[in-house]
């Protein structure tokens, strides 16, 4: 890593930084996270138009020469539909499709792991208003919270696509970010935390306690933690359930269905308690 931390570091103060973003996104996954700063003028699209306003932008594909494309497998928005073999990225597959994106969290399914929006927040009426929304996804769920006057901040990396710029061309908040890092946030603060699509049963239990434990220091008393459609393998719920709740969290919804033979979905809405010492 430290021949690729010297390349990222190489260059000249007041001048254009290479277009090498990519390789600090791998320094940062490895660890070197947060990157240190630099002292030139980070590179945009050539042909940068107006973004949409907000009332078309939430729901309309932005435009796509509004994306620097040179480090990605696709080079247009449509290129990356899920239709696409070749669209570069797996994890959040159509999430680029926004007649997709327009049907989640607020369309009936037959699954029970599957809660609305509506429904989530009627258990708190009036007290979600600021939140943070922890995967991989082009902020629909932030778009459709925004829709009920709640602001929610997306954790995003690139991995493969422009996940970063297509929410904020959405007019939504990315916050660029690894599971390493510690959440930029104040204790006891955020009024709602959803996970879903990213901590999956690949994850290692370790690194998993050390992220539970900082959301569970930035959600304030009172607020609710929605984890959803979080999958594993069936020998391994136990330890999962074990560890969202240690915390002696208040259930609101819980729900388990199958996934295939070996797996498992687990949905949950969890209240943290009161801690006062």
């Amino acid at each position: 890593m430290k021949k690729e931390l010297e390349e990222y570091m190489d260059y000249d103060v007041g001048s254009y930084c290479k277009d090498d973003w990519n390789l600090g996104q791998k320094l940062m996954m490895r660890g070197c996270d947060p990157l240190p700063r630099r002292r030139c003028l980070a590179r945009a699209s050539k042909l940068y138009l107006r973004p949409y306003p907000i009332n078309e932008s939430l729901w309309r594909m932005p435009e796509g020469r509004n994306v620097r494309w040179s480090n990605y497998q696709c080079r247009n928005f449509e290129c990356l539909s899920s239709k696409n073999p070749r669209r570069g990225y797996s994890k959040c597959t159509g999430c680029f499709e926004m007649d997709k994106e327009k049907l989640k969290w607020v369309t009936n399914t037959s699954l029970p792991i599957d809660f609305l929006i509506k429904d989530v927040l009627a258990i708190k009426p009036g007290e979600i208003r600021i939140g943070l929304d922890f995967g991989v996804g082009t902020g629909t769920f932030a778009a459709r919270m925004r829709e009920r006057d709640v602001t929610i901040v997306s954790t995003v990396l690139n991995l493969g696509a422009p996940f970063n710029e297509m929410i904020a061309l959405r007019g939504l908040i990315p916050l660029y970010m690894t599971l390493n890092q510690r959440l930029p946030f104040f204790d006891n603060t955020m009024d709602i935390i959803h996970t879903s699509g990213f901590l999956d049963g690949w994850i290692d239990l370790q690194l998993l306690d050390f992220i539970l434990f900082d959301w569970d220091r930035v959600l304030r008393p009172g607020g609710l933690l929605w984890i959803d459609r979080f999958f594993c393998k069936r020998k391994d719920l136990d330890d999962y359930m074990y560890m969202f709740l240690q915390f002696r969290y208040r259930k609101h919804k819980w729900a388990i269905a199958p996934k295939s033979k070996d797996e498992v979905f687990l949905s949950a809405l969890l209240e943290k308690p009161p801690r006062s010492l």
